[in-house]
């Protein structure tokens, strides 16, 4: 019990020391990769984003653990032919990070893209793309605000609602998200105190060990997570939409628990994807009117990155309607 209690204390001290240490203002701006680096305000937020081209608007939307860049193999090749852009979303790199958790509910985090949109193709439907968390509110766009969208396009993602709904059902979902229970106990920000980027970079780091990103890339992956409450900010996206496993059934399934998308939609999986089952993947279909599914064989989360040639292929059929 003692050395329980030394270790709390431990994990108090290490993690105020690590809000102390950060205190300073976000690093400056900018695109390690050579795309133009700009900044907008949304809903009274500074955000921060990448982007290439020009044309018709295709945005991208991050998950966890990664920011705008980490788009950079699709941003260069649709920006060639669109105007590519890609936030950090908020909370993540250069965008502003409330310290609030009802801040990062999923209506927040939609207004902010419906927002973005408005901004920057005020007349023109737009291709929205999204992965992980980027695609849950990709998904969550499309059902309250279809006019905006041309095309969805989401690659290893569930619309919010429905992933809510496996989690009630599916044991086998709940166990591979036992993670999400533990992202906001005092154990890992201890770790993140201690560790900090590099703890989370480890994520990532075969994506740079097998070559599929280099050095660059590595810097602004820990730069990114070096700014001032960006460790926080990602698990409040967890802890303003995900309750406790066992008060899922009173949780706010918002826009509703049956909100459905009719847009043209097409979902890229990975066969073994580490985050997601066969049961919530199963589970899209029944809330996309138009849906195409493309599998790619890897265990991936992150196919964008390490399988970038299958994925803007299934990309580039879907949009020309092939």
């Amino acid at each position: 019990m003692k050395n329980y209690l030394c270790l709390i204390c431990l994990a108090m001290t290490l993690f105020g020391c690590s809000k102390q240490q950060n205190v300073d203002k976000l690093t400056q701006p900018k695109s390690h990769l050579g795309f133009a680096s700009q900044t907008i305000s949304i809903n009274e937020l500074t955000i921060h984003y990448v982007e290439k081209g020009s044309g018709e608007l295709i945005l991208f939307l991050h998950g966890f653990p990664y920011f705008g860049e980490s788009w950079f193999k699709l941003l260069d090749v649709f920006g060639e032919q669109y105007h590519a852009v890609a936030p950090d979303n908020r909370g993540y790199g250069y965008s502003e990070k409330p310290e609030e958790v009802d801040a990062y509910h999923i209506e927040k985090l939609v207004s902010d893209v419906e927002q973005l949109i408005h901004k920057l193709s005020p007349y023109n439907k737009v291709i929205l793309v999204g992965h992980d968390w980027g695609g849950g509110v990709a998904w969550a766009l499309g059902q309250t605000h279809p006019e905006l969208i041309s095309k969805l396009i989401v690659i290893n993602g569930i619309p919010p609602n429905a992933f809510l709904n496996v989690l009630d059902q599916s044991a086998l979902q709940r166990e591979r998200s036992q993670y999400i229970e533990r992202l906001d106990g005092w154990m890992a920000k201890l770790m993140f105190a201690v560790r900090g980027a590099d703890l989370i970079w480890k994520g990532a780091a075969r994506l740079h060990e097998n070559g599929h990103v280099d050095d660059r890339f590595k810097q602004a992956f820990l730069t990114a997570w070096e700014q001032p409450g960006a460790a926080q900010a990602a698990i409040n996206w967890y802890s303003a939409n995900i309750p406790a496993f066992d008060q899922i059934q009173e949780a706010d399934y918002w826009p509703s628990e049956t909100a459905r998308i009719s847009v043209p939609s097409l979902l890229i999986r990975s066969k073994e994807d580490p985050a997601f089952t066969e049961d919530a993947f199963d589970a899209v279909g029944h809330y996309v009117d138009n849906l195409t599914i493309k599998v790619i064989d890897t265990d991936s989360h992150v196919p964008f990155i390490d399988h970038s040639e299958e994925v803007i292929k299934y990309m580039q059929e879907f949009i020309q309607g092939k």
